[in-house]
């Protein structure tokens, strides 16, 4: 009898399912913030944290069509609020429960994890039978994109104390700096980022490609399709690289740092003209990483003539140690809203923008 109960209520939950309204990956209501490919539009995928993917919907009823792959976590939004963390390890339907409310809905499904967790396909949602769909509204006019490390990626964010060993649960993309830092201006972000890369030299050593290797790929894990960068352009662009080059067993010399570093820019430069770029370190490394990126950003300035090239230093006591680190000594959330706070000031100077320092509060 008990046997006979459980089948019936897996009957009942895939009838459910089977009447919902399908509605595909390639339907213009969704829009796509952040790295994706869509040659096949009914499968779209991608790696990079803190791609989203947003829409408004009607009724309660609400499941992913989706592999999510197979460490990855997404954050999933309703009307503006955290609804639920979802991890979709296989290529199924997700439903989501508990949406209260009549009218219309907002949802954003953001990744919360690096590539290294996996790739994502999207194939799109189903809802309530009778339930309306439409896009969101119009994205910011606003657009920074964010290129770094594991303090760029969100790693261990919601992790409770530098000691606790990372997980990719506690890695959230949308606690970092850059999602603050965007929030604060009311700003589209993208993040491009991997934990452990580096300008010239990844972390102690690995031999894996560095960030500014990755940075022309459409997925960070993938190297067969390249980026096209007509598809978006930023207003400005804030790099943080350089801690993991300065990590365990070794560094590169001065020089060829710098000319490194010198070289990522004009490679910036030829992907999006003449936009503000703001070079950042810290607050993890302090010296010689901080007086050679600044070398750098000074002498690409006269040799480029460049002067939309800044400067900004995150020390390392800006952060406590008792509160402000997560998992493995990376900033956790209040550490990344302290990061923000430094930074804002001088990028909202520098383009004429106004802000908001709630969040940093």
């Amino acid at each position: 009898m008990k046997y006979s109960l459980s089948l019936l209520m897996v009957c009942m939950c895939l009838s459910a399912l089977g009447q919902m309204k399908p509605v595909k990956a390639s339907d213009a209501v969704f829009t796509y913030s952040g790295r994706i490919d869509k040659r096949n539009p009914d499968a779209v995928r991608y790696d990079w944290p803190g791609v989203s993917v947003c829409f408004q919907f009607t009724g309660n009823q609400l499941a992913f069509v989706m592999d999510g792959g197979a460490t990855n976590y997404f954050n999933v939004f309703i009307d503006g609020r955290l609804h639920e963390v979802l991890m979709a390890p296989a290529d199924s339907v997700y439903n989501i429960k508990g949406i209260k409310g009549r009218g219309w809905h907002t949802c954003c499904l953001q990744k919360r994890t690096e590539g290294e967790q996996g790739t994502v396909t999207f194939k799109g949602v189903r809802l309530a039978a009778k339930a309306e769909v439409k896009s969101c509204e119009k994205l910011p006019a606003r657009r920074i994109e964010f290129i770094g490390n594991s303090l760029t990626a969100g790693y261990g964010t919601e992790g409770q104390s530098g000691d606790e060993k990372f997980l990719p649960a506690t890695e959230n993309v949308d606690k970092s700096y850059a999602f603050i830092t965007a929030r604060a201006f009311n700003a589209e972000c993208y993040v491009t980022a991997h934990s452990g890369l580096g300008v010239v030299r990844n972390y102690a050593g690995k031999p894996m490609a560095t960030l500014t290797d990755r940075y022309r790929q459409t997925f960070d894990m993938d190297t067969s399709l390249i980026w096209n960068f007509n598809d978006w352009q930023p207003h400005a662009v804030v790099i943080n690289l350089g801690s993991n080059d300065y990590s365990a067993n070794g560094a590169p010399s001065k020089a060829l740092f710098i000319d490194r570093y010198k070289r990522f820019l004009q490679e910036i430069r030829s992907y999006y003209g003449d936009v503000p770029v703001f070079c950042i370190v810290g607050p993890i490394r302090d010296e010689p990483l901080f007086s050679n990126v600044k070398q750098a950003v000074e002498e690409a300035r006269v040799i480029y003539n460049d002067h939309h090239l800044y400067f900004i230093a995150i020390p390392p006591a800006l952060l406590n140690r008792n509160t402000d680190y997560g998992s493995d000594w990376h900033p956790s959330y209040k550490g990344q809203l302290k990061m923000a706070n430094h930074i804002i000031p001088t990028i909202a100077n520098v383009l004429d923008w106004d802000y908001s320092m709630e969040e940093c509060k």
